[in-house]
């Protein structure tokens, strides 16, 4: 096993991890009222709050730790940075979602996946 097989399963299960800060911060702070995602809504209300957050970070670890593991046996160098890159961002992701559940603090990342959800939300509303 080389260097960077090692750092794409740590960072998988750093973005798994980080999952946890997004639950935990969800289930403190946010009810189907105020969940900004509409998928997360649709999910909220048929298993409720903690039922659709579990279901949600056992669906992220299951596709984090399956990708990680197809990159390492079969992917080469180039797949094995993306990946590293992509996790990095995930676990950013998940973090500044975090910090926005818990204390309202928007950094810019926040801001934009907001807006989506808006827009998203928007779109479903019409179909």
């Amino acid at each position: 096993m080389e260097t960077i097989d090692i750092v794409v399963i740590v960072m998988a299960a750093l973005a798994s991890l980080s999952k946890l800060i997004d639950v935990i911060s969800t289930i403190l702070r946010v009810n189907v009222n105020t969940e900004c995602n509409p998928i997360g809504v649709i999910l909220f209300k048929r298993l409720g709050v903690k039922g659709g957050c579990w279901v949600t970070f056992a669906f992220w670890t299951i596709v984090c730790m399956g990708i990680a593991w197809l990159v390492v046996a079969c992917g080469d160098a180039v797949d094995k940075i993306g990946a590293v890159v992509i996790y990095s961002v995930l676990t950013y992701f998940c973090i500044s979602t975090g910090l926005y559940n818990m204390k309202h603090i928007s950094i810019p990342l926040t801001s934009v996946l907001i807006r989506f959800y808006c827009w998203l939300d928007m779109k479903m509303r019409k179909t």
